[in-house]
């Protein structure tokens, strides 16, 4: 029998486990980085929208932080700290938001075609924004 009042014995270590990415992330961050890239030559040359210069230029520094949150996600790079893509959030919610209701607003919502493109469209943004916080909560697992 065993001494009931001797403490077990066990090999304890100070490490964190390490994040280690899927080639999904790999896979959504090459096909988005084209399509981002196109949408903003868009946005500047055509401008169908008629936003003005200032917040085109706002959303490509906006979105290339997203991108780079994506970068880090999908390769296990650590970009700056925690505290800064707990602060892009609210940013890129925002910014989502008033884009988003700038497309909702100029669409004729009776048109079945346009219902799909806006519930795709929301469904990306709410993929978009869950990218951000969990980059920001796995970030501390990158070796």
């Amino acid at each position: 029998m065993q001494d009931l009042y001797r403490a077990p014995e066990s090999v304890l270590e100070n490490t964190l486990p390490t994040y280690r990415p899927s080639a999904g992330w790999k896979i959504f961050f090459f096909i988005m980085v084209p399509l981002e890239i196109y949408s903003q030559y868009l946005g500047f040359t055509s401008n169908d929208w008629g936003m003005p210069i200032w917040w085109l230029v706002i959303s490509l520094m906006v979105y290339s932080l997203f991108y780079l949150a994506l970068f880090g996600l999908a390769f296990a790079k650590k970009i700056a700290f925690p505290q800064l893509w707990i602060f892009y959030l609210p940013v890129l919610v925002l910014t989502d938001i008033f884009e988003f209701s700038l497309l909702v607003k100029d669409l004729n919502m009776s048109s079945l075609g346009n219902q799909i493109i806006v519930m795709l469209y929301l469904m990306l943004i709410l993929f978009t924004w869950h990218i951000v916080y969990k980059y920001q909560k796995i970030m501390r697992y990158f070796t």
